[in-house]
């Protein structure tokens, strides 16, 4: 776990959009803010504190990814030691997460249990290696009506047994 200064620690926050929320539209057209509205839930929730300040000296907005029933942003919060070329490396980008979930008719945030923790980690970590080297956040990922994303330049390869 990765600590920022004044004591405050490292976080990973996965927002899960519905279809059906009112802030569908804006995930994705403005996805900055919706990690405004991601973070007063945080605040309220009490799961980072309330004087903490949405600015890029506290949020690194990582990733957005858009499926066709959900839209999903990745942003750390205090995460000081952040480094996108070596993001993409086991064990050297893993925080803890919380998770927001924006629903047609209800707002929640709380912490993520291990399984879906290890998820996003591991989901951003492949995202940082495949958009390649010198890539940067926040990435864009869209697989709206069926879309695919291609990667011709990740950061590794994969060889594939032979044998």
């Amino acid at each position: 776990m990765e600590h920022a200064e004044s004591g405050r620690i490292a976080k990973r926050v996965v927002v899960v959009v519905s279809r059906k929320s009112r802030y569908w539209a804006t995930a994705w057209a403005s996805s900055e803010g919706l990690i405004a509205v991601a973070f007063r839930l945080l605040q309220v929730e009490r799961l980072i504190p309330s004087d903490a300040q949405n600015n890029p000296s506290t949020v690194t907005f990582i990733a957005k990814e858009r499926w066709d029933l959900r839209t999903y942003l990745v942003f750390d919060i205090f995460h000081d030691t952040y480094n996108a070329d070596e993001a993409h490396i086991p064990g050297r980008n893993d925080l803890p997460v919380i998770s927001v979930f924006l629903g047609e008719k209800k707002e929640s945030a709380g912490i993520a249990g291990r399984p879906t923790a290890n998820k996003v980690n591991t989901d951003i970590r492949a995202l940082h290696n495949s958009t390649g080297p010198g890539s940067r956040p926040p990435f864009t990922v869209d697989h709206i009506d069926g879309q695919v994303p291609f990667y011709p330049n990740p950061r590794t390869s994969y060889a594939t047994s032979t044998s």
